[in-house]
């Protein structure tokens, strides 16, 4: 696989990746396997001859490589690169031919340089009643500070505050929300701490008895 960078799109990321087939036969190969269990009439499921497979579901099949092929090379090229995404890895100006060079471009927003404090000094006194969650909260987005795209923070403002002003009070919250969440991203991949389904749904159970709603609506 050959990666090579891009001119940055505004402060965009641009990898331009490339990966001979060979490189990508096996991922082929079990697409192949996938659709060889599709039932053709005049055939024994699992009996149609390949040329009959491809000749019937080319582009089906295709679209499924380019697509489980364009997720393990993007993740690979930024591993390889050493880079790691603020959010979602876009991908883009897929060619893909069998037999052919299979190339792609991907684009994300760099993580900032994010220097974390001693994460000792963050726990609540025993005489505070607070949430020390919110507290540890408050605590990282005072003593931890960067920048952050705007896009990022419409996306979290969402589309029914997207035309809040920069200097508003919805705009700094956004921001702040986004901000903490980098900034627990980046204790997390420190601290090898992983989230699991199970926390989530219990997270968001908690959180929706506390608004007074079910899970499902929150």
């Amino acid at each position: 696989m050959n990666i090579n960078r891009l001119p940055d799109d505004n402060g965009r990321t641009v990898l331009q990746i490339e990966a001979d087939w060979p490189e990508l036969a096996a991922d082929y190969e079990d697409v192949v396997s996938t659709y060889s269990q599709v039932k053709i009439a005049g055939f024994r499921p699992g009996k149609a001859p390949r040329s009959v497979i491809e000749g019937r579901f080319q582009k089906q099949m295709l679209d499924d490589f380019s697509q489980r092929v364009a997720q393990r090379l993007g993740k690979q090229a930024l591993r390889d690169a050493g880079a790691e995404s603020m959010g979602p890895v876009e991908i883009s100006d897929v060619e893909c031919v069998k037999g052919k060079t299979f190339r792609l471009n991907v684009s994300f927003w760099p993580m900032p340089e994010i220097g974390l404090p001693d994460l000792g000094s963050l726990a609540a006194g025993d005489d505070d009643k607070s949430d020390p969650r919110d507290l540890i909260s408050k605590r990282l987005l005072e003593l931890v500070s960067f920048t952050v795209p705007d896009a990022f923070v419409q996306a979290e403002l969402g589309p029914d505050q997207g035309g809040c002003a920069r200097d508003s009070d919805e705009w700094k919250a956004a921001a702040d929300r986004v901000r903490l969440m980098l900034v627990l991203k980046k204790i997390a991949g420190r601290e090898g701490i992983e989230v699991s389904e199970a926390d989530v749904e219990q997270r968001i159970k908690e959180k929706a008895s506390e608004f007074g709603e079910d899970s499902d609506s929150l």
